[in-house]
């Protein structure tokens, strides 16, 4: 059955003014309208909703701490204290929010450290006294410390519908949905909307599930992080027998531990390097993985990060061959229904790539040297791109979703609708583009011997 709409609902919002020069493909001159005098870059389409629910609350603490920025976490329970005071949060709501989980004892004695050497109680403690000093909170501490572990257990990340992350999100509706690690939903957004959308026929009265952790790791490497995150141990169906995206888990292999390890320790190191230095560290990480499957855990979530890291150099054919790996080998398996938000997301992605490089490759820019040996009709592989897109968006986000109005003007402005094409000159050109993915791999595989 073809997903519907199945929960709406209103969110607390954290952080929307974070960032969006890091995001690819956004024109800013549509969503920006000024720089508030806190430093806080204000969306035309938010702007009177944000200031009218919370914003006119923390303005003036942030106009003190600018150019610093606080924390999402530090923000969201500071936002929540001052409404509460304000007496802006209906007392329905505040409830609801206060049934949440909170697992204080499990956060309080869990051993973890992060990078920076804190235990997650720590983190609290030093949140929630950031938090309860700026909103000139009278409530004690330990309610605060409360507050601030109900937000980091039951928050979701606010992404874009491009799935772009600008922050967290609290709904208390939708913190009450199980974990499964193969979920019958995916969480969507569409500005101060949580949408969820079915990944299945869902029978009626069965419970809704989403994922909390990626399940494209394998299962020891889920059921470790929910445990260390939401302390439970998941005996969802693919726990209990051992499968990963439909695959048994690889018999345990010290020697790629070692590896693994390996590669995400240069993938640690490529983030605190400039873009152009990060793109030799993320090569050879992928090239220690290169015997091993493609679709195996790190090696997608590498070639991903390699591939944003291509589109911040400007190096669009290395982009490219990074992009068509994730599309033919990668995203089939992990996601298999060709309207999963992510591969949906991941293809309107390639296809804005694409129409980028086909107009580099018609003034013979050399950023994209080495494409035209291939004899790509770079027009062919767009409208076959943006069909799939066309087809996807409106299973995968809905029909009245901005990135489904996005992409239809982008189709209309390119004239891509127009055209009718045999179904075999798509198969050409994609035989092309799978030799850009191979030619791509050949290429790490050699850099790593060297």
């Amino acid at each position: 059955m073809p997903p519907k709409r199945i929960i709406k609902s209103h969110l607390f919002e954290a952080n929307i003014y974070i960032y969006f020069e890091k995001l690819l493909f956004v024109s800013l001159a549509s969503y920006v309208r000024s720089l508030g005098p806190c430093g806080v870059l204000l969306l035309q389409e938010c702007q009177t909703r944000s200031w009218k629910k919370s914003h006119k609350y923390e303005c003036k603490i942030f106009a003190k701490l600018y150019p610093n920025v606080l924390p999402n976490t530090v923000r969201m329970v500071m936002q929540l204290l001052l409404r509460r005071k304000a007496q802006s949060i209906p007392d329905p709501e505040w409830q609801a929010f206060l049934d949440l989980q909170s697992h204080v004892d499990g956060l309080r004695s869990s051993p973890v450290k992060n990078e920076d050497g804190l235990t997650a109680w720590h983190t609290i403690e030093l949140m929630s006294r950031a938090a309860s000093s700026y909103s000139s909170s009278t409530e004690a501490i330990t309610f605060v410390q409360t507050l601030t572990a109900r937000v980091l257990i039951n928050a979701h990340t606010l992404t874009t519908p491009s799935l772009d992350p600008l922050g967290l999100c609290l709904s208390p509706r939708s913190a009450l949905l199980n974990h499964s690690c193969a979920p019958n939903t995916a969480i969507i957004f569409s500005g101060p909307t949580l949408t969820l959308r079915s990944l299945a026929a869902i029978p009626a009265r069965s419970e809704l599930s989403i994922s909390y952790v990626d399940v494209t790791n394998s299962t020891s490497a889920r059921q470790s992080e929910l445990r260390g995150r939401y302390f439970f141990h998941c005996s969802c169906s693919p726990c209990r027998t051992g499968i990963t995206n439909g695959l048994p888990d690889p018999v345990p292999d010290p020697h790629f531990d070692a590896i693994e390890a390996q590669a995400v320790q240069l993938r640690g190191e490529a983030s605190t390097l400039p873009p152009d230095r990060a793109a030799a560290s993320l090569k050879k990480a992928l090239g220690l993985l290169g015997r091993y499957p493609i679709h195996r855990q790190p090696n997608p979530s590498i070639l991903h990060t390699a591939f944003l890291n291509a589109i911040a150099t400007r190096s669009w054919a290395v982009a490219l061959g990074y992009a068509l790996k994730a599309y033919f080998f990668i995203d089939p398996l992990h996601h298999r229904l060709s309207w999963h938000p992510v591969r949906v997301v991941r293809k309107w992605v390639l296809l804005r790539l694409v129409t980028q490089i086909a107009g580099l490759v018609s003034e013979e820019d050399g950023s994209v040297k080495g494409l035209e040996r291939f004899g790509i009709d770079w027009q062919i592989v767009a409208m076959g791109l943006f069909r799939e897109v066309s087809d996807g968006l409106p299973h995968s986000h809905g029909s009245s979703s901005p990135l489904t109005a996005e992409a239809r003007a982008f189709g209309e402005g390119a004239g891509m609708g127009n055209g009718k094409r045999e179904a075999g000159c798509f198969e050409v050109e994609w035989a092309k583009l799978r030799k850009v993915a191979d030619d791509q791999g050949a290429k790490v595989r050699e850099e790593d011997r060297e």
